[in-house]
């Protein structure tokens, strides 16, 4: 892991159209992180859907979480998510792991909220 440097892979993940950005101190994983995102963003980032924070340290215990969150105002509300990975030796699987529930939980939220608005409308 470099100390001083940040790397940010960027791309959809794979069979999506839903958009990661990955950063992270480490330059062994940011390739292979890349390498399994679909493809790279042709021209400036205007945000992504789901964020991963990936922090490799000798000095730090091993970890894993994300989150999911709401964003916007009435009716222009979207749902966001954050993996965090962090330890002495983070794996792509690991990462990969985090990058897939959000997902899974992104599709959840937004077919809820679909749900919603139809049941909403129908009243």
């Amino acid at each position: 892991p470099c100390p001083t440097h940040f790397f940010c892979p960027e791309g959809f993940m794979p069979s999506s159209s839903t958009s990661v950005r990955i950063i992270t101190n480490s330059g062994a994983l940011a390739p292979k992180l890349l390498a399994y995102l679909e493809r790279a963003p042709k021209r400036d980032s205007k945000g992504c859907s789901i964020t991963a924070y990936v922090m490799e340290d000798a000095q730090m215990d091993n970890f894993g979480a994300y989150a999911i969150e709401e964003v916007g105002e009435g009716d222009n509300i979207t749902s966001v998510a954050a993996v965090v990975c962090t330890g002495k030796n983070v794996t792509v699987e690991q990462v990969v792991a985090g990058l897939e529930m959000s997902l899974d939980g992104l599709k959840e939220d937004e077919a809820a909220r679909k749900a919603d608005s139809e049941e909403a409308g129908s009243e």
